[in-house]
């Protein structure tokens, strides 16, 4: 189980980065149907179907060399989605794991349907935005199984945890707004750095950014939706500085926090570089990594950070260990410790079992 939940998280490392390769190399309608191309297996079964296409429209999105980047994009994503269903079964089976196997299958059926309507309705953002959130979420969960618990929990207090609930859902709502300016071409709305086109508060719509229409939205919506996203990074960025001030007290937890501050730290200077250098393609996809590792990194933060009996009542049902007595002892912060009186000691786990 643990080999195959590791095989499939590192091939969920190599789909994700892939996928936005595809999109940013324009090769998202390399092959216009799905899941194969042109109703063929593999696009060199569908090169006389490929030439017509682009006898028709020579500068079209159909090429040869865009249909393999999307097939094998589509191989491996379905290869995940094999790994994911025999794990599946393999949970199924021995009675372990059965809810993280059927919230891992669910996320799998809906990022399979939305792969499908990414091509079938051409690129829709809307559409696009939620494969990506989705397929992020596809990999949290992932990592979750494998290696929630290799790290012992660590007891803060409810404030510390719901701060990284904070960050969670904001680097979650960032990438979601990177999606959706990747999605709209906006990545070059806003011209220059610190400020966006020469002002420090650009001429904007706000109120036309998300709006859900097909063809190309006016710039002053473009410049809004970037300048959000340039406004939600510096929100990230202060949260995050919060939360490793909040929990630097705890010894076992620095590294982590180093590692997720270079994160931080990182990913919005590969953003400030994408616009002074014009969005080149090494960069872009450095973003979008950047993106899923900073995603990754609060993921098993927040997995790691427990609150003490002292606050809430334990479950030991879903533990899986019980106590010699039902005394709530005193709280110090800190490692979970192997001498608690406990029968024997269980690292904390991220998802129920």
């Amino acid at each position: 189980m643990k080999k195959l939940a590791w095989l499939a998280l590192l091939l969920a490392c190599v789909v994700l980065p892939l996928g936005a390769y595809v999109r940013l190399s324009d090769a998202g309608l390399g092959c216009p149907d799905w899941p194969g191309c042109y109703g063929r297996l593999s696009p060199a079964h569908a090169a006389t179907a490929i030439a017509q296409a682009m006898q028709l429209q020579p500068d079209g999105p159909v090429s040869p060399d865009k249909a393999w980047k999307e097939m094998l994009h589509r191989y491996l994503a379905g290869s995940l989605g094999l790994l994911i269903l025999w794990q599946a079964l393999q949970a199924w089976r021995s009675g372990r794991q059965r809810r993280v196997a059927g919230l891992l299958l669910l996320l799998l059926a809906l990022q399979a349907l939305l792969g499908m309507l990414t091509v079938t309705m051409r690129l829709q953002p809307l559409v696009v935005t939620a494969h990506l959130l989705l397929g992020m979420s596809l990999l949290a969960v992932l990592l979750w199984q494998a290696a929630g618990s290799r790290w012992p929990g660590v007891r803060v207090r409810a404030g510390q945890r719901r701060l990284a609930w904070l960050l969670l859902c904001l680097v979650a709502g960032q990438i979601a707004l990177g999606g959706w300016v990747s999605s709209h071409q906006a990545a070059l709305a806003c011209q220059g750095f610190p400020r966006c086109n020469g002002s420090w508060w650009p001429s904007s719509s706000l109120a036309d950014a998300f709006v859900l229409q097909s063809g190309a939205l006016p710039m002053a919506s473009l410049v809004a939706m970037h300048w959000l996203h340039r406004l939600g990074a510096l929100l990230v960025m202060l949260v995050l500085g919060l939360l490793c001030w909040r929990l630097w007290s705890i010894p076992g937890l620095r590294r982590q926090l180093l590692l997720l501050l270079a994160l931080g730290l990182l990913q919005p200077m590969l953003g400030v570089a994408n616009v002074l250098w014009l969005h080149p393609l090494p960069l872009a996809l450095a973003h979008h990594a950047g993106a899923m590792l900073l995603l990754a990194g609060s993921s098993m933060l927040l997995c790691r950070l427990q609150v003490p009996a002292a606050y809430r009542p334990l479950r030991q049902h879903w533990l899986g260990w019980q106590s010699r007595s039902s005394t709530v002892r005193p709280w110090r912060g800190g490692m979970l410790s192997r001498r608690q009186g406990h029968r024997r000691t269980a690292r904390w786990p991220c998802l129920p079992v």
